[in-house]
Protein backbone atom coordinates (compact mmCIF):
# COMPACT_ATOMS: atom_id res chain seq x y z
CA UNK A 1 0.00 0.00 0.00
CA UNK A 2 3.00 2.51 0.60
CA UNK A 3 4.62 1.75 -2.45
CA UNK A 4 1.08 2.78 -4.74
CA UNK A 5 0.81 5.65 -2.24
CA UNK A 6 4.49 6.73 -3.47
CA UNK A 7 4.21 5.48 -7.12
CA UNK A 8 0.67 7.56 -7.33
CA UNK A 9 2.43 10.67 -5.47
CA UNK A 10 4.81 10.83 -7.78
CA UNK A 11 2.84 10.38 -10.94
CA UNK A 12 1.01 13.34 -9.84
CA UNK A 13 4.12 15.18 -8.77
CA UNK A 14 6.43 14.81 -12.28
CA UNK A 15 3.98 16.73 -14.56
CA UNK A 16 4.46 19.76 -12.31
CA UNK A 17 7.80 19.59 -11.19
CA UNK A 18 8.82 19.73 -15.08
CA UNK A 19 6.38 22.06 -15.81
CA UNK A 20 7.51 24.79 -13.52
CA UNK A 21 11.34 23.82 -14.47
CA UNK A 22 12.28 22.50 -11.87
CA UNK A 23 13.74 19.05 -12.78
CA UNK A 24 16.91 21.50 -14.22
CA UNK A 25 18.01 21.82 -10.41
CA UNK A 26 18.74 18.09 -10.47
CA UNK A 27 21.77 18.56 -12.76
CA UNK A 28 23.01 21.95 -11.22
CA UNK A 29 26.53 20.87 -9.08
CA UNK A 30 25.62 23.49 -6.66
CA UNK A 31 22.43 22.00 -5.38
CA UNK A 32 23.13 18.33 -5.53
CA UNK A 33 26.05 17.99 -3.29
CA UNK A 34 26.71 14.95 -0.98
CA UNK A 35 25.72 16.47 1.57
CA UNK A 36 22.14 17.46 0.12
CA UNK A 37 22.22 13.99 -1.45
CA UNK A 38 22.26 12.20 2.38
CA UNK A 39 20.15 14.58 4.26
CA UNK A 40 17.27 14.14 1.12
CA UNK A 41 17.70 10.20 1.34
CA UNK A 42 17.77 10.48 4.84
CA UNK A 43 14.22 13.00 4.31
CA UNK A 44 13.28 10.21 1.96
CA UNK A 45 13.11 7.22 4.16
CA UNK A 46 11.66 8.63 7.22
CA UNK A 47 9.39 10.04 5.02
CA UNK A 48 8.31 6.13 3.82
CA UNK A 49 7.96 5.43 7.19
CA UNK A 50 5.88 8.15 8.02
CA UNK A 51 3.61 6.72 5.35
CA UNK A 52 3.60 3.42 6.40
CA UNK A 53 3.00 3.91 10.10
CA UNK A 54 -0.21 5.84 8.92
CA UNK A 55 -1.28 3.04 6.78
CA UNK A 56 -0.79 0.56 9.49
CA UNK A 57 -2.24 3.39 11.91
CA UNK A 58 -5.43 3.38 9.76
CA UNK A 59 -5.31 -0.52 9.04
CA UNK A 60 -5.55 -1.86 12.36
CA UNK A 61 -8.19 1.26 13.73
CA UNK A 62 -10.54 3.40 11.19
CA UNK A 63 -10.19 6.11 8.98
CA UNK A 64 -12.29 8.15 11.29
CA UNK A 65 -10.43 7.14 14.53
CA UNK A 66 -6.78 8.37 12.96
CA UNK A 67 -8.83 11.12 11.46
CA UNK A 68 -10.19 12.13 14.74
CA UNK A 69 -6.36 11.56 16.23
CA UNK A 70 -5.03 13.59 13.36
CA UNK A 71 -7.15 16.83 14.83
CA UNK A 72 -6.96 16.05 18.30
CA UNK A 73 -3.03 16.24 18.87
CA UNK A 74 -3.41 19.36 17.52
CA UNK A 75 -4.91 20.46 20.94
CA UNK A 76 -2.58 19.95 23.49
CA UNK A 77 0.27 21.28 21.26
CA UNK A 78 -2.11 24.88 20.92
CA UNK A 79 -2.57 24.71 24.38
CA UNK A 80 1.45 24.21 25.48
CA UNK A 81 2.29 27.09 22.41
CA UNK A 82 0.03 29.17 24.64
CA UNK A 83 1.43 28.31 27.79
CA UNK A 84 5.53 28.65 26.32
CA UNK A 85 5.11 31.38 24.47
CA UNK A 86 3.17 33.65 26.49
CA UNK A 87 0.82 34.08 23.56
CA UNK A 88 -2.64 35.68 24.17
CA UNK A 89 -5.07 33.59 24.09
CA UNK A 90 -8.55 34.87 22.07
CA UNK A 91 -12.03 33.80 22.51
CA UNK A 92 -11.97 31.93 19.40
CA UNK A 93 -8.66 30.07 20.60
CA UNK A 94 -11.01 29.06 23.63
CA UNK A 95 -13.63 27.98 21.76
CA UNK A 96 -11.56 25.82 19.15
CA UNK A 97 -10.24 24.09 21.58
CA UNK A 98 -13.62 23.67 23.19
CA UNK A 99 -15.26 22.19 20.67
CA UNK A 100 -12.27 19.85 19.76
CA UNK A 101 -11.87 18.52 22.98
CA UNK A 102 -15.79 18.19 23.80
CA UNK A 103 -15.11 16.63 20.18
CA UNK A 104 -12.77 13.87 21.09
CA UNK A 105 -14.71 13.04 24.63
CA UNK A 106 -18.01 12.40 22.63
CA UNK A 107 -15.99 10.23 19.85
CA UNK A 108 -14.35 8.36 22.71
CA UNK A 109 -17.59 8.17 24.31
CA UNK A 110 -19.09 7.12 21.58
CA UNK A 111 -16.49 4.43 20.88
CA UNK A 112 -16.65 2.48 24.47
CA UNK A 113 -18.36 -0.98 24.18
CA UNK A 114 -21.72 -0.78 25.49
CA UNK A 115 -22.64 -3.58 28.11
CA UNK A 116 -25.28 -6.29 27.91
Amino acid sequence: MVYYNNVLSAALLLPACLANGEARALFDPSIMTPNFIVWNCVAGFLGFYLNFASLWCVSVTSATTYAVVGALNKVPITILGFILFNAKMTQQGIIYVAVASFGGLLFGYAKLPTRK
